[in-house]
């Protein structure tokens, strides 16, 4: 399974669905422009002559359908962390995978102080450039049947990468860590189908996308399923989204224990009463997070466990099978082997 064709196929059957709610520019956007814009970039990216393009661009919708653009254009993505050191981090991903080209967001650049340096395209100047013939054949071409219009787009394979990430670095410099088509994919399958998810689902995605939990859970897995996500650039603005969560009434959302904590000092009793799945990650959850969760807005707050190597859940507690304080039952496409070290 590729997963720019799953994305493809899911906006041929839900065009008039909204596709992603962006909270971060104000605009929404169906299944069918998503597809367009996606069909207008991957037109401008098959110009490059590199084998991967640079993300540098928060959470947003022209992150996600930047990301699947690459894909469909036959390019790699390599997503830059901008958090801490963004243009050393820019420049390092450049000289380790070898490419140019990143697309950039000129409004990010400027709100991390971060200088524009060799390679570096803004989306927005991207998107202000973009001709009414472009459009127009953008338009023609997604309303094509699936098949033709699949076989106009990067076929591939489902072991080619669909992604390099970087890992944190902790110890030395970071590793660029390559995940593929069926890396992902099967991932998507293993959770969805352990813990319930479908198209029905709304996501609150908060996490960046330069990192696995985000890129899996809060990109692809609402493409893959032909989901609504509602998107917010700044996942430690708390106050804002337990406001979103609020006006939105998402049904999944995922984070960081560390995130959550802000989020339950920050809202209102009741604003995270819509979902039936909320699940920290990325460290352990403490008992009176769970407890803070469970009291003021009566939501169970799951914990799982995963790598960016391993696209990234290993396993996960349910609502049937939840043990407080364990990492939950082990993905059931998953095998797992214990050393004793």
């Amino acid at each position: 399974m590729l997963l720019h064709q799953q994305f493809v196929r899911m906006a041929k059957k839900y065009a008039k669905k909204l596709a992603i709610i962006d909270k971060t520019t104000g605009r929404s956007i169906d299944y069918s422009t998503a597809l367009i814009g996606s069909l207008i970039l991957c037109s401008r990216f098959r110009k490059y002559d590199e084998g991967f393009i640079g993300v540098m661009i928060p959470t947003s919708a022209g992150c996600a359908l930047v990301s699947a653009a690459a894909l469909m254009s036959g390019k790699i993505p390599v997503m830059i962390n901008y958090s801490t050191g963004a243009e050393a981090n820019a420049r390092y991903a450049q000289k380790k995978c070898r490419f140019k080209t990143i697309i950039a967001s000129k409004a990010l650049l400027e709100k991390i102080g971060c200088p524009v340096i060799e390679g570096m395209i803004m989306i927005e100047d991207i998107m202000a450039s973009v001709k009414t013939g472009e459009k127009l054949l953008a338009a023609l071409k997604s309303k094509l049947p699936a098949g033709l219009l699949l076989n106009s787009l990067h076929k591939g394979n489902e072991d080619d990468p669909a992604v390099i990430l970087f890992t944190s670095g902790s110890e030395k410099d970071p590793k660029a860590v390559p995940l593929s088509h069926k890396n992902i994919s099967s991932n998507i399958d293993g959770f969805s189908e352990y813990v319930g998810i479908t198209s029905e689902d709304k996501l609150l995605a908060n996490l960046v996308f330069f990192h696995v939990f985000g890129l899996t859970v809060n990109l692809w897995v609402p493409f893959y399923h032909g989901m609504t996500s509602v998107t917010y650039a700044n996942p430690l603005d708390f106050q804002t989204i337990c406001k979103i969560a609020r006006e939105e009434q998402p049904t999944l959302m995922v984070g960081t224990p560390s995130f959550f904590w802000g989020y339950l000092q920050k809202s209102e009793p009741g604003d995270f009463k819509s979902l039936r799945l909320m699940i920290a990650g990325a460290d352990k959850c403490p008992d009176a997070l769970r407890a803070g969760f469970k009291e003021k807005h009566g939501v169970t707050l799951l914990e799982g466990y995963g790598a960016t190597e391993t696209s990234p859940v290993i396993s996960v507690n349910t609502h049937e099978f939840n043990r407080p304080g364990s990492t939950g039952k082990v993905l059931p496409n998953i095998q797992v082997r214990i050393e004793n070290f």
